[in-house]
């Protein structure tokens, strides 16, 4: 068998070349700290190393998410807190006004005070969080949601909806990150109830126009039964207090006001009456009681109003004197003696239900952002602890990868020695 000199070159040639190789990814490893810098450096752990990474780059998306969603959610309670200061000041304008009404002047100065906290809450319900209005649930709008009308406000208009606003969780779960503009100001409440803006407005209003009210003072119906135009208002079981008329089978309630005199005026409310043709027979004589009289279907409340100060409602019978009166005023709970003051104190439970839905809205909000920093906390940890694993597959030796450096060294100086010695024979030096 014979070896060709060119044999022993390629061998040699092809040895160093490893070593070289060898050499460069040692150093590598010993620059980088890492094991794996390339598919090829081992295939079973860049598999699972791939799959690691992708677990940590889902959690800290997830981590992301959260972060964003806590914020959000921060940015509502904030406006939650806002709102709640505003309702506390309107409490304590109203609470004023019904107690040291003095003035027209101040009566003017308390009003005007509580416009000023109508246009914060327009301003509190306009909200925005990274261009988006916190309060418009997923409509989107580009515009304010909330829009003021008239000069003073009247109402306001909505152009936004009652879905709630989500943030996705890199585990497929969606959590809330607002709250709809119904939970937070009571707009179009189920139960017909006052929302934050029409309270204010009619506080304002109130105040500043001496407007006294005689009204129900909670839903007349029963659960299950509700009034319509055409109701007549001795249907059995409708009313929570249950209608008891005169000996004459009437409901007559007399009106006494400064306009009345003290004379006051007999409204006849006839048994089987429905509750347009009570409105249709309180209003008959506004002009000369200065009080008029409407029926808020949703809120199942009557209302009588006069502009003309303070004046009283009673119960009295079709034929005085001697008989029994029926009890119109307790069936429907109204007020026997009305006044501005009375009118003002009423509002307080308005007042004071808008602010209950807003603290009970606010107690879940500060629910769903400790569900959030829970998530965050654990997301986080997972983040480390796939990190630890991250760097179990992927982290060099340092100790083993110089030892291995400084071996593969030593080979290859002494094959460059070798291969330099083999370049200086030739032929004949075997041959000798």
């Amino acid at each position: 068998m014979r070896i060709a000199t060119s044999t022993l070159y390629d061998s040699q040639a092809n040895s160093i070349d490893n070593l070289v190789s060898q050499q460069q990814q040692l150093g590598q490893e010993l620059s980088s700290g890492k094991q794996l810098n390339s598919p090829s450096d081992d295939p079973m752990l860049i598999a699972q190393d791939l799959e690691v990474r992708a677990s940590i780059a889902a959690e800290r998306q997830g981590s992301t998410n959260i972060t964003n969603a806590s914020a959000q959610l921060t940015t509502v309670d904030g406006a939650l807190s806002s709102l709640t200061d505003i309702m506390q000041k309107a409490r304590g304008i109203a609470v004023e006004a019904a107690s040291s009404l003095a003035n027209a002047s101040q009566q003017q100065a308390l009003a005007t005070q509580v416009d000023s906290l109508l246009q914060e809450a327009i301003g509190v319900a306009n909200t925005q969080y990274g261009g988006k209005y916190v309060f418009a649930g997923t409509a989107g709008p580009s515009s304010p949601p909330v829009i003021a009308n008239g000069q003073p406000i009247t109402s306001v208009s909505f152009n936004g909806n009652s879905s709630g606003q989500t943030e996705q969780l890199f585990n497929g779960e969606g959590v809330s990150t607002g709250v709809t503009l119904q939970q937070a100001f009571n707009y179009n409440a189920p139960d017909g109830s006052p929302d934050v803006f029409q309270t204010l407005i009619t506080l304002r209003d109130t105040i500043a126009k001496g407007t006294v009210v005689s009204a129900s003072a909670s839903r007349v119906n029963n659960a299950d039964t509700a009034f319509a135009p055409a109701t007549a208002i001795d249907t059995p079981g409708i009313l929570s207090t249950p209608l008891k008329p005169d000996a004459a089978g009437n409901a007559n309630i007399q009106i006494t006001s400064s306009v009345t005199g003290p004379a006051g005026v007999t409204v006849t409310i006839p048994a089987g009456s429905t509750m347009n043709a009570v409105l249709a027979a309180i209003n008959a004589v506004s002009a000369s009681t200065g009080v008029s009289a409407s029926f808020d279907y949703r809120q199942q409340r009557l209302s009588l109003t006069s502009a003309s100060g303070a004046f009283q409602v009673g119960d009295t019978p079709t034929v005085p004197p001697g008989g029994a009166a029926g009890n119109f005023v307790e069936a429907f709970g109204l007020q026997s003696q009305a006044t501005l003051a009375g009118n003002v104190s009423r509002q307080l439970g308005d007042v004071d239900h808008v602010m209950q839905t807003l603290l009970s809205t606010r107690s879940t909000l500060g629910g769903n952002l400790q569900t959030l920093s829970a998530l965050s906390t654990s997301t986080d940890s997972q983040v480390v602890n796939d990190t630890k694993v991250q760097s179990g597959i992927e982290d060099a030796d340092i100790a083993k990868v110089i030892s291995q450096f400084s071996q593969t060294q030593t080979a290859l100086q002494a094959a460059y020695g070798t291969t330099t010695r083999l370049e200086s024979k030739t032929l004949f030096d075997y041959l000798q």
